[in-house]
């Protein structure tokens, strides 16, 4: 399962996923990862989650796509199968690619998702959801 935090930059999406993140150590039965691209929220990010900076493991032209962030999380599944909620935060900014050109993306990881039974959280930036999307709501 998918599901969004969406909105235009500056309206609190980083803030609401990272409460939901800290939130869902209450309830969730396995572990959590949270997946960003800055160490700007680690310390915002309760220590039993197990916080991602993707910058740290970029390539050396500093550009993330979306087949190495999908191998990457591919990886800590793998890892871990007992990861049973990953949170994505700034998507659109890790991978520099407006939410209009992310279906793709997103139906490889609503698989990833059915195969592995690891839910996700994503947010991203965008004025209008692109209709793709919607059913993530």
């Amino acid at each position: 399962m998918i599901s969004l935090i969406y909105g235009p930059k500056g309206s609190g999406k980083t803030k609401e996923i990272i409460s939901g993140a800290n939130s869902e150590l209450e309830v969730c039965k396995g572990n959590i990862v949270y997946i960003t691209d800055t160490a700007e929220y680690s310390r915002s990010v309760k220590t039993a989650i197990r916080y991602v900076n993707v910058s740290e493991y970029l390539p050396e032209n500093g550009k993330i796509s979306e087949e190495s962030l999908l191998g990457f999380i591919k990886g800590v599944i793998a890892s871990n199968s007992d990861v049973k909620k990953i949170y994505i935060d700034g998507l659109v900014r890790t991978l520099g690619v407006p939410a209009d050109d992310l279906e793709d993306f997103f139906t490889r990881l609503d698989n990833l998702s059915e195969n592995s039974g690891a839910d996700f959280c994503i947010s991203l930036t965008c004025d209008k959801l692109p209709k793709y999307l919607k059913k993530y709501v």
